[in-house]
């Protein structure tokens, strides 16, 4: 592919993961501000249903994502964005439109169908990029996904505050839909299908995985599991911590964008030291820094003290995911295949956090979420640790 195509492909994509990113952080932390006004629940039942609808679209993704990505490596990458972006802008906008909570946990199921268009885009700009440019070329393309998760939750806020809750996934639906259209007319992708060599064997969607690949994609469901633990109760947090009640949404939002401001300052950088240093050993520092600061978190009572917080662990976060990333795209040539187990292990990870979450809310107080996630970040830390080791004596 000529290196003007290659280039062009990548704006579009980036254009298209940061509008994909603004659409879904400007809905997913009022979830549950949006809840409450659905019926007459009690802080626990919030909890429960914010968890229960967080989770619904993951039990979908961990079964048909890896089944899409065998698709993609088999047909192209391309019409992996447009079916994700597209049907994603349907139903984000039909929960909109809901009137039960059960109505948004189902359609959220739905939306499991349609999850994956940064791992998508991730994936074609991966499979056109030479090998010593990836760690680079990705870690950039993630800012466009992570700006547009700055920047979502104070349009969010914003609208929140000004119309609703609902305008906030009529207008994530719109974004969507204009995503689908950049995809489709933006982005070409000179498609060559693999061709099988006689008496070749059928190549099992399971028999990539490595030792190395199945600690990279324990590490992932780790890292979102203490996302998805956390994130879907930030208005909860904030909530506890304000005295003026209708600076909720705003407030809510700031706070929920504040790691993307982080991440999207520091991601090229934290690329460009990680493929100096190596991105194994720039992940580990990173785990270590984050468990230290969400033991921080659960234990402040201050609205500031807790965005700062929030801040400096954006950049933990802006070197932990990207740099996953990387490693998984080095570990095959079926890039495809890896992103879409790699977005199984992430939404297994979402699964389990937001049902962990919901469930330690019924039980303890919300603080204790924190408490929880230091624990999931130390057992990282610890596998992590193994992955460097392994792969430090492999190359002596």
């Amino acid at each position: 592919m000529k290196m003007q195509t290659r280039n062009k492909n990548f704006r579009f994509a980036w254009l298209g993961t940061f509008m994909a990113g603004m659409a879904f952080s400007e809905a997913i932390p009022f979830l549950s501000l949006y809840i409450t006004q659905l019926g007459n629940f009690t802080e626990a039942q919030v909890g429960l249903y914010t968890g229960l609808a967080y989770a619904a679209s993951y039990i979908v993704v961990v079964v048909v994502s890896p089944l899409w990505g065998k698709i993609a490596d088999n047909y192209g990458r391309k019409p992996m964005l447009i079916r994700t972006a597209f049907g994603m802008a349907a139903v984000i906008s039909l929960i909109g439109c809901a009137t039960s909570v059960w109505q948004i946990i189902i359609l959220r199921m739905f939306q499991g169908l349609f999850d994956g268009y940064s791992p998508s885009a991730i994936a074609l700009i991966s499979a056109e990029t030479p090998r010593e440019q990836k760690t680079k070329v990705i870690a950039t393309l993630s800012t466009g996904y992570i700006l547009g998760g700055l920047l979502g939750p104070i349009f969010g806020g914003l609208l929140g505050t000004i119309f609703s809750y609902r305008i906030i996934f009529l207008l994530t639906g719109f974004i969507l839909l204009c995503v689908g259209i950049i995809s489709l007319l933006g982005i070409k992708e000179d498609f060559v299908k693999p061709v099988k060599q006689k008496h070749q064997k059928k190549e099992s969607l399971l028999s990539i995985l490595t030792f190395n690949i199945i600690l990279l994609l324990g590490i992932t469901m780790l890292l979102q599991l203490v996302e998805s633990l956390i994130t879907p109760f930030i208005s909860l947090a904030v909530s506890k911590m304000i005295n003026d009640q209708s600076y909720l949404s705003l407030s809510a939002g700031i706070i929920s964008a504040l790691p993307g401001l982080a991440t999207a300052l520091s991601a090229a950088p934290m690329g460009t030291l990680s493929a100096r240093h190596g991105e194994a050993k720039t992940m580990l520092i990173a785990d270590a820094i984050l468990l230290t600061l969400y033991l921080l978190l659960g234990l402040t009572n201050s609205l500031l003290i807790f965005g700062i917080l929030r801040l400096l662990g954006g950049i933990c976060s802006g070197t932990l995911f990207p740099m996953a990333q990387v490693l998984l795209s080095k570990s095959t040539d079926k890039v495809s295949t890896i992103f879409s187990l790699g977005l199984s292990a992430q939404s297994i990870g979402s699964l389990f956090g937001s049902i962990m979450g919901s469930v330690i809310m019924q039980f303890a107080p919300l603080k204790s979420l924190f408490v929880v996630a230091v624990v999931v970040l130390l057992i990282n830390l610890i596998i992590l640790w193994s992955y460097n080791k392994r792969n430090a004596s492999q190359t002596r």
